[in-house]
């Protein structure tokens, strides 16, 4: 039904406009099933980034959205308080439809792309956003509609060790597939450097999978400046200062991992003792272009550590295929795996004009996530969870929040929002998972209570600097504790694909008991830009692994 008028409108900009000091809200946890339903999204949720501690910035498409502003424009964008589930609309003028973003390292969450007119949203193929994050509800969307060198639908965005982000790719039009008609082959970077986009072959060489192509930034010495680029089977690593290919990696065993075949990519956690050594992992996405084709069951991993040596290690998907899944790493560095289908391919489904018979892209939605622990021996990685009720097909997200917990929503498989008659309707629903270290009652979660001498926390951004160490107290209602820490970046969240998430392992030393249930300790902050990227990241402290009940947002530099 479709909500529109001004009261609406003021009663939620009105729930909003304050500033929350209280925590994100806690529901009643069920230790059986880890997925409880609180919250509705307001719009459908095609792309989400959290921007402040208690803050999700939701993107959708031009379409007919069940909220809408006082002249009956539907709200596209809006920002999302996990405090109280309620929503500040953030007007924007073109079309965000499969767009793109990243963070650059003053903390502006950049936005990249979009498509077509649609209504009173113009084209947004080359549009560029700026949103810089705020607190007090007054933050708005600057836009240019001409931002970008070139038009691009389905980009792909990272941030780099340099500050900027890296744009590349896309398609010039709206397809289901992408084609040497429509291909993009280019990259540029924000702030721009080159007033043209800069050909970039490999998106040549990959066609016609190599839509939402998967980037990771390369841990390496400071200086260095590459990334792990992968699309359809293929993979390389790229020196984005010479413009080179360093190495083209073997093949990718199994399915193509873009879209619309759509698998996801993560790097999994960096950790010092390890040398921080970068192993790429890739599940999921189909074989064929075939909506009646079963996803695919295989994942593989490359160390990247030596690059002449590296090959793919190849795994099953804890026991089931998933087109379209989700990857986030979670607070103890396992990597959650949710969302998708068991059939078919990533698109929106079609009705016939004559019949009225609709054709789904994706069946079969796969409701049990699984984890994957990366420090486990092949073959024992995985470990399937209790299910979600809720089918998470095409334009479904979740991401990682500070509490510890996934949020996660979305699932539009409709060319337009349809919310009944249907066999997969827009869904609106708020889920939150809870892993099994917020459930566990065997060790008490801390709760950090200074960062630096900071005690004002996730009030604004604490300054940290790379290899320094950090002072940080907390409280533990235990005579002990074996602690750990990690650095987070969430990343962008769109179409199984979460640009620039990371998830550096700190090193904690000089821990002291300093007073009853106080522990103090020095957490080493990365080394340098390669490791994770300068700007906006979340410190998590874990206690055998249960994290915080908080992390906190620090800005690194």
């Amino acid at each position: 039904m479709i909500i529109s008028v001004f009261l609406a409108f003021v009663a939620v900009v009105a729930l909003s406009a304050g500033v929350s000091s209280s925590p994100i809200k806690r529901t009643s946890l069920d230790r059986v099933n880890p997925f409880v339903v609180d919250g509705n999204s307001g719009i459908a949720a095609m792309h989400i980034v959290l921007t402040e501690p208690n803050k999700i910035v939701i993107i959708d498409k031009a379409q007919d959205e069940p909220v809408r502003y006082p002249d009956g424009t539907a709200v596209i964008s809006l920002e999302y308080d996990l405090t109280d589930g309620s929503k500040r609309f953030l007007p924007l003028k073109t079309n965000t439809f499969c767009s793109a973003g990243g963070f650059l390292a003053n903390g502006s969450l950049v936005h990249t792309g979009g498509a077509e007119d649609s209504g009173p949203y113009k084209t947004g193929f080359e549009s560029l956003r700026i949103f810089n994050p705020c607190q007090d509800g007054k933050c708005e969307w600057y836009e240019n509609p001409v931002g970008l060198t070139s038009k691009r639908w389905y980009p792909s965005v990272v941030s780099l060790s340099d500050g900027r982000l890296f744009i590349l790719g896309g398609s010039t039009q709206a397809s289901g597939v992408n084609s040497e008609s429509i291909n993009n082959p280019t990259f540029e970077f924000f702030p721009r450097t080159d007033p043209n986009p800069v050909p970039f072959q490999f998106l040549v060489d990959t066609l016609p999978y190599n839509l939402y192509p998967a980037m990771h930034l390369m841990p390496g010495p400071p200086g260095q400046t590459q990334l792990f680029i992968l699309a359809n089977r293929d993979s390389i690593i790229w020196d984005w200062s010479k413009n080179t290919i360093v190495k083209k990696l073997p093949q990718t065993p199994g399915p193509p991992r873009s879209y619309p075949l759509t698998g996801t990519s993560v790097m999994l956690p960096l950790d010092p003792a390890d040398n921080y050594k970068p192993i790429v992992l890739v599940c999921g996405g189909n074989e064929k272009m075939d909506r009646t084709s079963p996803a695919s069951d295989s994942c593989a991993r490359i160390d990247l550590s030596n690059l002449e040596t590296a090959t793919w290690e190849v795994d099953n998907f804890g026991g089931m295929g998933r087109v379209m899944p989700d990857a986030v790493i979670l607070a103890d560095g396992r990597t959650l795996f949710l969302n998708g289908a068991g059939r078919g391919i990533a698109g929106y489904n079609s009705k016939d004009k004559k019949t009225g018979v609709v054709t789904q892209l994706a069946d079969e939605p796969v409701l049990a996530p699984v984890i994957y622990d990366f420090k486990k021996p092949l073959g024992q990685r995985f470990a399937t969870q209790p299910p979600s009720q809720i089918p998470r097909l095409y334009h479904s997200v979740a991401t990682l929040i500070p509490d510890g917990r996934v949020f996660v929503t979305g699932s539009s498989p409709q060319i337009n929002v349809v919310t009944n008659n249907t066999q997969f309707p827009t869904d609106f629903r708020v889920e939150y998972f809870s892993p099994s270290y917020i459930t566990q009652t065997k060790y008490p979660r801390p709760t950090i209570t200074s960062v630096s001498g900071n005690k004002n926390l996730n009030k604004g951004a604490i300054k940290v600097k790379y290899d320094q160490d950090v002072t940080a107290t907390l409280n533990l209602k235990a005579q002990t504790g074996v602690f750990t820490a990690a650095l987070i970046h969430y990343g962008f969240v769109t179409h199984s694909t979460h640009m620039s998430q990371r998830y550096v392992i700190c090193q904690v030393t000089n821990v002291k008991q300093s007073a009853t249930n106080e522990f103090t300790m020095s957490v080493k902050m990365p080394p340098n830009p390669n490791m994770i990227a300068p700007g906006i990241n979340y410190l998590y402290i874990n206690n055998h692994g249960i994290p915080a009940t908080t992390a906190i947002q620090v800005s690194i530099s």
